[in-house]
């Protein structure tokens, strides 16, 4: 349930905390940048009301409006709030299918991936991706928070797929592959000792070498690269 992951940002830390345009930064405990896209989150972690507040409507947040816009697909949610995603899927039924794809003319919209998973864990994807930014406690199982089982559980639980609550024991549950067979969708262990019995972290496998996961304390479910210092031990197929 709990890991002990190195934190990683894929994002070069900024000169100042508040919103940049496309987030809001702030520092934790530790004197670590992080990030969260969720206003509330933002002024909890920094206890007073940012000075830069939340774009209201399109246009209103210089460079962003629905569409590709070079990096990622920008849509606003049920309560007008600005969102993003980097999969086409996600976007789509975010928007209906009324997108527009091209957004803000600074790039091309790649294709829509190829489906590598079935739509029950695309589902899961989905569900796991709209809590990106949302806060880390042990023990968490939403719909503010999560701890890392708690996240995979909670999204797959959303796809029909029930899985146990805790990290060794998802493991368990799921057929054995290995990391040659990784498929968007697979969920990806991690263990201290190399074994079964000590595995302590779970996080969805999303393609490309990306993840998400609840990371651990002090941070958020975010998206993370697989790298060299810190590489799953264990696979699984729900």
């Amino acid at each position: 349930m709990g890991p002990g992951a190195a934190v990683a940002n894929a994002q070069s830390a900024p000169s100042k905390s508040g919103w940049d345009g496309t987030r809001y930064w702030f520092k934790n405990n530790s004197g670590e940048w992080r990030w969260t896209s969720h206003y509330s989150i933002y002024q909890a972690r920094t206890g007073s009301a940012s000075k830069q507040a939340p774009p209201k409507k399109a246009g209103s947040t210089p460079g962003i409006r629905q569409g590709w816009d070079g990096s990622r697909y920008w849509f606003k949610n049920a309560k007008g709030q600005w969102r993003w995603t980097s999969h086409h899927s996600i976007y789509q039924a975010r928007t209906k299918g009324h997108g527009n794809d091209t957004g803000t003319g600074r790039g091309t919209a790649p294709a829509p991936p190829r489906a590598t998973g079935n739509s029950r864990h695309e589902t899961a994807i989905g569900y796991a991706l709209a809590q990106v930014g949302k806060p880390y406690v042990w023990g968490g199982n939403g719909p503010n928070s999560f701890d890392c089982s708690g996240l995979v559980q909670q999204a797959y639980r959303r796809a029909g797929i029930q899985l146990p609550r805790v990290a060794a024991d998802q493991y368990a549950a799921t057929t054995r592959i290995t990391s040659g067979q990784l498929r968007r969708g697979d969920l990806i262990f991690w263990s201290d000792s190399g074994r079964a019995s000590g595995i302590n972290h779970v996080a969805i496998y999303l393609g490309g070498g990306t993840y998400v996961e609840a990371p651990k304390p002090g941070a958020h479910v975010r998206t993370a690269p697989l790298r060299s210092g810190y590489r799953p031990t264990h696979f699984g197929r729900p």
